[in-house]
């Protein structure tokens, strides 16, 4: 048990002292401890710090490797209310006149209760019927004044869709055909009388307006009751025509006529993307827009030079004081230093013409400070002389004068160079073209089912029953039919259905490569369609080398090896053998964003330094605890020692009260006792 209180026979207080003894045996020895920790709790903040720059200099190189960036350009439309417009990259300067006569519109339709009473309904809960509505997109030849259907031509491009309707209300009708997502919405309007059914199309244009037929629980599919009062086709047309579907009107550019079936104009002039909102006439200006890419090199700049400072101030030394930056002298950090100065240095490997290194750009190193000083003037000149020139300087970029071949992509594997393409294959497209020419007469039950194949995902498709004017018709319905396949929409796959020469169907995949196919696996419309050996041809992936290697396809890419290793390029057509060849080269922001992101990854230095750090950290703990339990030894060594001291200070004192207490009582020598 410890002592609390003074000694019984020293009277020293024990438990101080040995407190004293101990903490004068402690406090040097932790003082020392916790000065190395704080000089390491001092190099892990700094090498924090450190990190943090370069993760922010990273930050902002992502701008700079974006190709498009370089070659931006803004649209702006002297007359907004006739068109806005937007341009993409490397669309060009220039400027237009532009007018708009009409727009194109899209079709749409409604209930018409002051033609049918049956439409007469009070509110979006009154039922219409249930059944099956097909909705399909074409051209429709209809004349409203007198109800004339007259025809309707089957757009091949869009897809037919069908919708199950099991809640008959107005209500429900809506809410089916909405969730169905086909192109069409569905609304519900007041007239103040009755709750009308309104259907508009999507999509603009005039090959673009909309057939509905219906099934109809009820078992008559045109009268003008039940499901099939949204009966509009050739055979019943209940609804009303509240506007036709139509293209643009009068859109002359620079006089030139130009029809569109959408308001949005995306081919009319390259580059630019024109969407009309009104008629009237504007003027189009279009010039580069420099914005974006100065102010992704102003970041880039700003950014690499709060680096520099912050190495500077961590690096520091002032001989008259002797003051030193933590990480003065440190390896890692002259290392970095050195190698963010060679990679500014130097030129960009491979790149040609009048700008190789920053300072063709107007970008400095200042010799002192080692911070990047950009001059504006000349910086915004390069920009509009040579803006791909300068996209050369910091982006990763391939270029190549084959119109048919692109550059795609690369990763930090591939060596900076000039390859020869070389192409011993074009990619080609899945097909199965018939035997013969396809029966025209869809019978319902007999010939409309189609099971099938596309690109590895299985389908199963109805035809519409009817005798087509001819096999281009039948076309157009079996491409629209297959590509309104829920399992092929959402697996992104379609087709092409055209005729060949000798009258046969051909259905061709949408997409290129070794996985593009088309097989009939079934049903009782494949014979008719295709006859009894139909012909399959699987796609092929593009073939050939880059830089003398043989190169790996797949679909229209095809992907290098070597020193070409993980250059992609994409090859759209053109002939077989020699291509020319392709520039690669890899500029400053390409390569720094590899040298840091070799440095701040999980496996880089700073997560070496860190654990070492950290684990030097945890072993002054650790000799914290040797130093505790050896001072708890010496504590109760000490204790012991005073405790023995105490108690023979004790029995001393006993023994000489004794003593005193026996001489007391003694006779004095040479007299007498009283």
């Amino acid at each position: 048990m410890a002592i609390t209180s003074a000694g019984i026979g020293s009277g020293i207080d024990i438990n101080g002292l040995v407190s004293q003894l101990v903490e004068a045996q402690r406090k040097p020895q932790m003082q020392r401890l916790d000065i190395k920790e704080g000089r390491l709790q001092s190099r892990l903040s700094a090498f924090g710090t450190l990190k943090g720059a370069l993760a922010s200099l990273q930050d902002a190189l992502g701008g700079l490797k974006d190709l498009s960036s370089y070659r931006a350009y803004t649209a702006t439309s002297s007359n907004e209310s006739v068109l806005t417009a937007s341009a993409a990259a490397g669309a060009g300067a220039g400027s237009y006149n532009i007018s708009v006569g009409g727009l194109a519109t899209s079709h749409r339709l409604a209930t018409d209760p002051a033609t049918n009473v049956n439409a007469r309904l009070a509110s979006e809960n009154d039922v219409l019927g249930t059944g099956v509505l097909t909705f399909r997109f074409g051209t429709t030849t209809y004349d409203p004044a007198t109800d004339t259907y007259t025809s309707f031509v089957q757009n091949a491009d869009q897809a037919v869709r069908t919708v199950t309707i099991t809640d008959g209300s107005l209500r429900g009708i809506r809410d089916a055909i909405n969730e169905a997502d086909i192109g069409v919405s569905a609304s519900i309007i007041y007239d103040g009388s009755y709750a009308r059914l309104s259907l508009s199309v999507a999509e603009t244009g005039a090959a673009n307006s909309l057939e509905i037929t219906v099934q109809d629980d009820d078992g008559n599919d045109t009268d003008a009751s039940g499901l099939s009062l949204l009966a509009f086709n050739s055979a019943a047309t209940h609804l009303q025509q509240l506007q036709a579907a139509s293209d643009t009107t009068g859109v002359t550019i620079d006089g030139i006529p130009v029809s569109s079936a959408s308001n949005v104009l995306r081919d009319s002039i390259s580059g630019l993307t024109l969407t009309l909102t009104g008629t009237g006439s504007t003027t189009l200006t279009v010039s580069q827009d420099k914005s974006g890419i100065t102010q992704a090199i102003g970041d880039f700049v700003e950014k690499f030079n709060s680096l520099v400072d912050t190495i500077n101030e961590l690096s520091s030394y002032d001989p008259e004081t002797g003051a030193a930056g933590i990480l003065n002298g440190d390896g890692v950090l002259r290392s970095i230093q050195g190698q963010l100065r060679r990679l500014i240095g130097q030129p960009v490997a491979g790149v040609t013409g009048a700008y190789r290194v920053l300072a063709d750009i107007g970008i400095t190193v200042d010799s002192k400070t080692g911070r990047l000083v950009k001059d504006d003037a000349k910086l915004a000149q390069a920009l509009g002389d040579d803006p791909d020139a300068v996209a050369a300087l910091f982006a990763a970029r391939g270029s190549i004068a084959d119109p048919f071949i692109s550059y795609e992509d690369a990763s930090d594997q591939t060596r900076v160079g000039s390859y020869a393409v070389n192409i011993t294959q074009l990619a080609t497209q899945g097909s199965l073209t018939g035997a013969a020419a396809p029966n025209l007469t869809i019978t319902a039950g007999s010939n409309d089912s189609l099971s099938l194949t596309v690109d590895g995902v299985d389908a199963t498709i109805t035809l519409s029953p009817g005798s087509y004017a001819s096999a281009a018709d039948l076309a157009a319905e079996l491409q629209a039919r297959i590509n309104g396949a829920s399992a092929l929409v959402s697996a992104g796959v379609g087709v092409k259905v055209t005729v060949d020469a000798s009258g046969a169907l051909v259905i061709t995949s949408n997409a290129y490569g070794s996985e593009s196919a088309v097989s009939f696996t079934g049903g009782n419309a494949m014979t008719g369609l295709v006859g009894t050996s139909p012909v399959a041809v699987t796609g092929k992936d593009v073939a050939g080398t880059i830089g003398g290697v043989a190169a790996s396809g797949d679909g229209q890419y095809l992907t290098g090896a070597g020193d070409a290793r993980d250059l992609r390029i994409k090859v759209t057509g053109g002939a077989l053998g020699s291509r020319g060849s392709i520039a690669f080269t890899r500029g400053y922001a390409v390569k720094l964003d590899e040298m840091l992101g070799g440095m701040l990854d999980g496996d880089g230095v700073f997560s070496s330094i860190t654990e070492s750090i950290q684990g030097r950290i945890e072993r002054l703990d650790e000799q914290r605890e040797v130093i505790d339990r050896r001072l708890q030894a010496y504590e109760e060594r000490i204790r012991r020692q005073f405790i023995a001291m105490d108690a023979m200070v004790a029995q001393m004192q006993a023994t000489g009260n004794f003593l005193a207490q026996q001489l007391a009582g003694l006779p004095p020598i040479g007299g007498r006792r009283n």
